[in-house]
């Protein structure tokens, strides 16, 4: 098992200020209820029992005086009357603010977590050690309100300590220093299982397996996946990998929990004959009569709050060293910068088609040294339509994603326009090109329209230009015969929503493509799901709507990419051949091979 760093003192107090002031913007007006709501709750125990102490002396003196009436006692029940419905008052006040606090804050939480994804991006995300972390930010950052409501106890325990042990001091001082010493023994017990406890949650090996667990279940929890796995009889396979990780995870966890609750319970019996002998010196002052029965129920209520308060400073101290280790991974993946920096030269939205050269790039994926590209050149002039054709593995994708800036390439230069897409703002880049992946987004949870609507989200939705867009996109005719049609929603798992099939996705995909309008348009394998007879006519109106702009088409599909300006074929990162697809065809070469065993049917 892998070592962890300890916590330095400076270190957990800046976690601390920075989980506290993600809470304070929250709402600083219920953490502050929350503090000192707290603070008084926990001090209702020694009220209470004192007016209740000098309740039972005045009815001591009462019972032994002639002529009372049980009408004096009124004023104490008035006092313990009004005194608990302060309280009441006060614990209500207390749970308010820190229900609404609690619910609040997992969503603001989650929002601080989604923003984090987005400005590190996917080629930060992607680095294993990233992951990783991502994971523990995942699994703990609900703890960040932890330390908020824990930082409170730690106080107001303190507080009730010091309060009853002042107390103490004036008739039982002996009792004082054999309680902290009692809780201290305490505190490195709880301290060594909670290192062991989020030691054994930590471990790098435990997190990975952990995460490949999870990975497994939601594919057994997925629709999608559910179908396939039940037809090749995969689920058991699936079910023991799963399974096996966490019968072996559970074990251990249980065993620092066994240990920890035996250790716990024998240094129970010490604090309870401890107390007990508190108890023995308080009783010894009553029988010397140096204090009243009244006195006496108070000072061994004081007793048992100096512990409870002492008890639960260290617990909580030690708690809020195991939330602060917890923490402590959440604000690292906070801190982490994205690996694709951002640019500082402004780009607006361009009038023409940009000119776009790829010059001299080397690029592998930061999990393999293979190398994608070696020396890779390519010169896309502008409003020049480009396709891009080859086997799988070609690096047809990856030549996307390093035009979108996903990724970088390690040597080289990608210019747009002479200026290195290095430099150029990101959004500003991202405002002049539009991207269909492969692996395209579809929302299910939105309606038809606002699936496309989300292709230029930044401005008014435009009715006219969404039909539009639809229309060129074969989509508009289907959409239209939905009960509610362009308001449905896109899922059949809400209320009102349907189930598109996978073209009907798709064109969706592409009518949102066609009203973001880029100056700049990458179609990744944009038709795989749709028929030959709309892909066809989709293909012909991207040649048309895009006729001014710069177009990358990659594409298996031969009949899809005969009509660019320039047809280059990709093999093992390099261009071994280009032209239009007469040139090709005339060159009998691997163009002309793979379009002729199309044409016969075959599968390329």
């Amino acid at each position: 098992m892998k070592e962890k760093k300890d916590v330095s003192f400076k270190e957990y107090i800046k976690i601390a200020f920075w989980s506290l002031k993600v809470i304070w913007q929250i709402s600083p007006s219920l953490m502050i209820i929350s503090l000192f709501t707290e603070i008084l709750i926990n001090l209702r125990s020694l009220v209470n029992v004192y007016i209740t102490a000098r309740l039972i002396d005045e009815l001591i003196r009462m019972a032994t005086t002639e002529g009372t009436e049980v009408n004096e006692l009124i004023p104490f029940l008035i006092i313990l009357l009004l005194v608990n419905l302060a309280f009441s008052a006060l614990e209500e006040l207390r749970h308010y603010s820190m229900r609404v606090l609690r619910t609040t804050s997992r969503s603001y939480l989650q929002k601080l977590a989604y923003e984090q994804c987005n400005f590190l991006g996917p080629q930060t995300l992607e680095l294993p050690e990233v992951a990783n972390s991502r994971q523990k930010m995942v699994d703990w950052i609900n703890f960040i309100t932890e330390i908020s409501t824990n930082v409170v106890r730690i106080i107001s325990s303190f507080i009730q300590a010091l309060v009853a042990g002042l107390i103490l001091l004036s008739q039982v001082p002996l009792i004082v220093p054999l309680i902290l010493a009692m809780s201290v023994i305490y505190f490195f017990q709880r301290k060594y299982y909670f290192k062991k406890d989020f030691e054994w949650q930590t471990n790098d090996e435990h997190l990975m397996k952990r995460r490949k667990s999870y990975w497994t279940s939601s594919m057994l929890t997925d629709t999608g996946d559910i179908g396939e796995i039940s037809i090749t009889g995969a689920f058991k396979y699936l079910d023991n990998i799963f399974n096996k990780f966490f019968n072996y995870y559970n074990e251990g966890y249980a065993k620092i929990m066994r240990d920890s609750s035996l250790s716990s319970f024998l240094l129970s019996i010490l604090s309870n004959v401890i107390i007990l002998f508190g108890y023995l010196q308080v009783f010894a002052q009553l029988l010397l009569e140096k204090i009243s029965i009244g006195d006496t129920t108070f000072f061994m209520s004081s007793i048992n709050n100096f512990y409870d308060g002492i008890q639960s400073f260290f617990a909580e101290t030690v708690a809020f060293r195991d939330f602060v280790m917890k923490v402590r991974e959440v604000y690292n993946f906070f801190e982490l910068k994205p690996v694709v920096e951002d640019g500082d030269i402004k780009l607006p939205r361009l009038d023409e088609a940009p000119e776009i050269e790829v010059k001299n790039i080397s690029f592998h994926y930061p999990n393999s040294k293979r190398k994608i590209f070696d020396n890779f050149s390519l010169k896309i002039k502008k409003g020049e339509k480009i396709a891009i054709v080859g086997a799988n593995g070609a690096g047809k994708s990856t030549l996307v994603k390093l035009l979108s800036r996903i990724y970088d390439p390690q040597e080289g230069e990608i210019l747009v326009n002479g200026i290195n897409l290095k430099d150029i703002k990101l959004n500003d880049w991202y405002k002049n090109l539009g991207v269909l992946f492969q692996e395209y987004n579809f929302y299910g949870q939105l309606t038809v329209e606002e699936n496309i609507y989300l292709g230029k989200s930044v401005k008014k939705m435009d009715r006219e230009k969404m039909i539009e867009a639809s229309k060129n996109a074969d989509a508009h005719e289907f959409i239209q015969k939905y009960d509610n049609g362009y308001k449905t929603i896109m899922s059949e798992r809400f209320e009102g929503g349907i189930r598109p099939s996978n073209g009907q996705r798709q064109k969706i995909a592409i009518a949102r493509f066609f009203y973001r309008n880029a100056p700049v348009a990458i179609f990744d394998e944009p038709t795989s799901a749709i028929d030959a007879e709309s892909e066809y006519r989709i293909f012909n109106r991207i040649y048309d709507f895009f006729k001014d702009k710069t177009v990358v088409i990659i594409s298996h599909r031969f009949s899809t990419v005969r009509n660019a300006d320039r047809i280059i074929v990709l093999d093992e990162g390099k261009i071994i051949e280009e032209g239009t697809h007469e040139e090709l065809v005339k060159k009998k070469g691997k163009y002309f091979s793979a379009f002729t065993k199309q044409a016969e049917g075959y599968v390329i």
